[in-house]
């Protein structure tokens, strides 16, 4: 991040090698439409590049990014008269073989994560934001509250009641799972 802020450009092309699908993928979460998540990706790298000097260092650099995506995002949703997603969480990963991987065990994965977005599409859109931030991102719940604008206990209380949800959603449709 420091050669970003003295202005190097290929500092500048790692870092968004290193982010850009991250944040496409929370974007995703957030507005639900893949082209104006492009151009929210693109709205928010501009604005790291830009304003990279404002970096304080005082959480992660991804938690910082995750704001600024995020407040694109809602800008976007705003200018574009959006109130509600139209999709849910993002498809969480791609869903393509891993090598080595045996076909049945290929099979079985893309079934759980076919279940696991099935899962995810019943949660409210807060509940969506905050199990990507914790889950997919790692981030730790203090920094979620600095990023949303909210305290932290009610990170807490979100995660423990979406998994809540998780988990009666698998019960009622008979499916095992785990959402500790």
């Amino acid at each position: 991040m420091e050669a970003v802020v003295k202005g190097d450009r290929s500092a500048f092309e790692r870092l968004y090698e290193a982010y850009a699908t991250r944040v496409f993928q929370y974007v995703r979460t957030l507005v639900g439409d893949p082209d104006l998540a492009e151009e929210v990706v693109t709205d928010t790298m501009l604005a790291v590049w830009r304003g990279a000097s404002t970096f304080a260092y005082t959480s992660r650099l991804s938690t910082w990014m995750f704001g600024i995506a995020r407040h694109k995002a809602l800008d976007a949703m705003r200018r574009r008269g959006k109130r509600q997603r139209e999709t849910p969480l993002d498809d969480v990963a791609m869903e393509l073989p891993h090598p080595g991987e045996p076909p049945i065990e290929g099979i079985h994965r893309r079934q759980v994560a076919d279940r696991t977005r099935r899962a995810l599409a019943v949660l409210s859109p807060e509940h969506q934001e905050i199990l990507r931030l914790v889950f997919y991102e790692d981030l730790p719940y203090d920094e979620i509250a600095m990023l949303l604008g909210i305290p932290t206990n009610t990170v807490k209380t979100r995660v423990y009641y979406a998994k809540q949800r998780l988990r009666e959603y698998l019960e009622r449709s008979g499916q095992k799972g785990s959402t500790s």
